[in-house]
């Protein structure tokens, strides 16, 4: 079933190769290097009644929110929205139990295009 998802992260290439790879798979896809950013589009979306299905968020993002500081206020404004933690690193248990930080799953980079597959079939399932 196609998604509606929403990307963040800080390293353009990361963008361009998971926006690629989920637009293949028949996905709506928009990509944000900006936390603040990514927000605001979440708020649009859900107000105008698109709302975004799937999120996979970096971690960290230099001088703007990463993926910790934007799980609340992006559940809080869509309940059912399927957020998936992304990270080259271990972050304080994120990354292993991403339920106990309000995540739905997580993505390890590097990944490859089927470890994004599974990350959000996990996701669904929660």
């Amino acid at each position: 079933m196609p998604e509606k998802i929403l990307i963040l992260d800080d390293e353009k290439p990361i963008l361009e190769i998971m926006s690629l790879f989920l637009r293949r798979k028949g996905n709506e896809v928009s990509c944000f290097s900006s936390g603040t950013k990514a927000l605001e589009s979440l708020r649009q979306e859900s107000e105008a009644g698109v709302p975004y299905t799937v999120a996979i968020l970096d971690v960290s993002v230099p001088g703007d929110r990463g993926a910790r500081e934007l799980v609340g206020p992006m559940k809080e404004t869509n309940p059912g929205l399927k957020v998936i933690i992304s990270s080259g690193d271990s972050v304080e248990g994120a990354m292993e139990n991403p339920s106990l930080y309000g995540f739905s799953a997580s993505l390890k980079k590097p990944f490859r295009a089927a470890d994004i597959d599974k990350a959000i079939e996990e996701a669904r399932k929660k």
